[in-house]
């Protein structure tokens, strides 16, 4: 069954450990690995969904946005919560590590989202990882896509990640900080 087909906006669930979760769970098309001085780092897009892990010292933070049937295991499982409405999240993890999420979906006009959609991708063409998905295009010319735009500093790591879903016109926004406190 085609990826695309799984991932709706209603299927969709958030996730977080306290351990970094192994790759062959995911199927990766591209990933950034970071590095500073009090941690490292690696996001990855995984479809319209992402998995983002952090880690200082023996602590780890691990993030994942992903279908809410997907086999993840429990081991290490500090949330789990169904992607709607909107919400936050806030957890303080070993090692003085901090993390704060909120997130939402937006359902658009065609107007609206064409807009945003066109504003997302030129700005994911400058910065940040851009993934489009032409393979899933459904509602030409829109293509579905995840943009995850971070900003790393030397404490922390701040992410923006939008997941755009053109046949249902919505977009999936995520804002997560990690940080050592």
């Amino acid at each position: 069954m085609d990826i695309q087909q799984q991932q709706r906006v209603a299927s969709l669930a958030y996730y977080l450990f306290d351990r970094p979760l192994h790759p062959e769970l995911f199927d990766i098309h591209h990933s950034v690995h970071l590095r500073r001085a009090g941690f490292e780092a690696r996001l990855w897009v995984t479809g319209c969904t992402h998995v983002i892990s952090f880690r200082n010292g023996d602590s780890w933070a691990t993030e994942v946005l992903a279908d809410r049937h997907a086999e993840l295991p429990a081991r290490g499982r500090l949330a789990e919560l169904p992607f709607r409405g909107e919400k936050e999240h806030r957890c303080a993890l070993p090692g003085g590590m901090r993390y704060l999420t909120s997130f939402h979906m937006e359902s658009m006009s065609e107007k609206v989202y064409l807009a945003t959609h066109h504003d997302l991708a030129r700005q994911g063409a400058q910065r940040g990882l851009f993934v489009p998905f032409p393979m899933w295009m459904a509602r030409p010319p829109l293509t579905p896509f995840s943009f995850l735009d971070y900003e790393a500093k030397a404490k922390s790591l701040h992410v923006f990640a939008y997941h755009a879903f053109p046949e249902e016109l919505a977009l999936v926004r995520i804002q997560s900080l990690f940080e050592i406190a």
